[in-house]
């Protein structure tokens, strides 16, 4: 043992060295015995070179290689290096360590991010109803691992902080890791570091790791992405998984895409190089337990989530009782690409409220709104009239200006004309022109579709929706 500690030379490596056995030497192989498939993964891809060396210079020319059996903790043996065919070792000393119990973590949660806060709709059920189940029944088969993906400001970390949070009210003994992708990279970089250069105090980095990592219950592991460029540290996360995975513990993962979006990286070669070369990349140790992972993703909110939400997050907003709902409606038209969108414009509208001090009706929101989105559209025109009008009735906009007098076309071709009069300054004479009719066809048609808006409250509906999002 002496030899193999001395070739070693790191703590992490002698920890993992301490939980080995010995059960003899026979028929050419030392038969060694390991608590668990982590210690096993970790001494054969990291210490097999050192094992050999150190017992080919005990047994001599008739040993061949070393062999390992899984056992029960309780059942590893001391590890002693000595047998009746080899020459005697001098005893090792060994001190039985204090037992620690190591402290929980505190969680830094957001207090808003819990199941009842979070705004469901059809673009995000399927991983809200996961990540319930994995906190009501954690370390399930069918759930574990759980990977989230999407992109940012669609609800990830809020998910997976609601799982935490879910736990600390349900079940409060539970050992609940919620950490971002950067704290487990620092972490692991950190031990990495102090074994390569022998610096610091690395037997406890490696004793820290250990208690917060090895031995919790649930490990919410958030923006996994941001490790892509650390192969050593997306192998420890690698063996990680399958550690709390083997003994029944819940891994939850979100990230930016799908595990299949990622490129295989084969060896460390193929990884540096395709890292270089800017390819998102995750090496293939990785990506086996990501691979058999269930993999649920969040898309862009629709139009009824965003209305929600809106809804919600703008109660303590003044809006003028009579056009709050019109000025939800108007702010949640236009697609937005995240949440955070969505909450920043009420951010935004609020705060000129406190500054401005105007009621907030629907025309002033309006008139914040286009003079505060400088990413907004240009100046409306018939032809970007037009163009919406024909995508939300799903019609070509060639259409409009045919000679079709169906109501497919009819009806999208008078909304057209209707709206180019009420938002643009073009006369009757161009806007017929661009329709192909002339100007008395053009007056026809507006009053007509002012007839059908008031006698239809949908189609009414509808060509309020195009005009907000033509305003928006």
């Amino acid at each position: 043992m002496s030899l193999v500690r001395a070739e070693c030379n790191d703590y992490f490596g002698l920890t993992i060295l301490d939980a080995v056995g010995f059960e003899g030497f026979c028929d050419g192989y030392a038969l060694l015995t390991v608590p668990d498939e982590l210690r096993q993964n970790w001494v054969n891809a990291h210490y097999g070179a050192i094992l050999r060396k150190s017992f080919a210079s005990v047994f001599g020319s008739d040993f061949k290689d070393y062999k390992i059996r899984q056992t029960a903790q309780s059942d590893v043996p001391e590890m002693k290096l000595s047998a009746p065919v080899a020459p005697a070792l001098p005893p090792i000393a060994r001190v039985k360590p204090k037992a620690r119990v190591a402290a929980k973590p505190r969680l830094k949660l957001y207090a808003g991010y819990t199941f009842e806060k979070f705004i469901e709709g059809d673009c995000n059920s399927t991983a809200l109803r996961a990540c319930k189940s994995v906190a009501e029944n954690p370390g399930d088969p069918s759930l574990n691992p759980l990977f989230v993906y999407g992109n940012s400001g669609l609800g990830k970390t809020h998910l997976l902080q609601a799982i935490a949070a879910r736990m600390q009210k349900s079940k409060p003994q539970t050992n609940v890791v919620y950490c971002h992708a950067y704290d487990f990279l620092r972490d692991a970089t950190a031990m990495a570091k102090a074994l390569k250069f022998k610096t610091g105090n690395v037997r406890e980095l490696a004793q820290a790791f250990q208690d917060k990592y090895e031995n919790c219950d649930i490990l919410l592991l958030d923006d996994v992405q941001l490790i892509e460029r650390g192969i050593t540290t997306q192998e420890r996360l690698a063996i990680l998984i399958r550690h709390l995975r083997d003994h029944g513990k819940q891994v939850v993962i979100s990230c930016d895409r799908h595990p299949s979006k990622f490129t295989r990286a084969v060896d460390e070669a193929d990884f540096k190089s395709k890292v270089s070369a800017g390819v998102p990349c995750i090496s293939s140790k990785l990506l086996a337990p990501l691979d058999s992972c269930v993999a649920v993703g969040l898309d862009e909110p629709d139009l009824n989530t965003r209305m929600r939400l809106i809804q919600q997050k703008s109660e303590k907003i003044p809006f003028v009782d009579r056009d709050r709902e019109e000025i939800c409606r108007f702010l949640s038209i236009p697609p937005r690409q995240n949440f955070r969108v969505l909450e920043g414009l009420l951010v935004t509208l609020g705060a000129m409220n406190d500054l401005c001090q105007q009621n907030l009706d629907l025309q002033t929101v309006k008139r914040l709104l286009s003079t505060n989105e400088t990413s907004s559209v240009g100046e409306i025109t018939p032809k970007s009239i037009s163009e919406v009008v024909a995508a939300e009735f799903g019609v070509d906009m060639v259409v409009l200006a045919s000679k079709r007098q169906d109501a497919k076309a009819s009806l999208p071709r008078k909304v057209a004309m209707y709206l180019c009069r009420e938002m643009t300054t073009e006369s009757l004479q161009n806007v017929g022109a661009m329709f192909n009719r002339d100007y008395a066809t053009v007056i026809a048609a507006i009053r007509s579709i002012k007839k059908q808006m008031d006698e239809d409250e949908s189609l009414l509906q509808k060509v309020q929706d195009i005009q907000y999002l033509l305003e928006a």
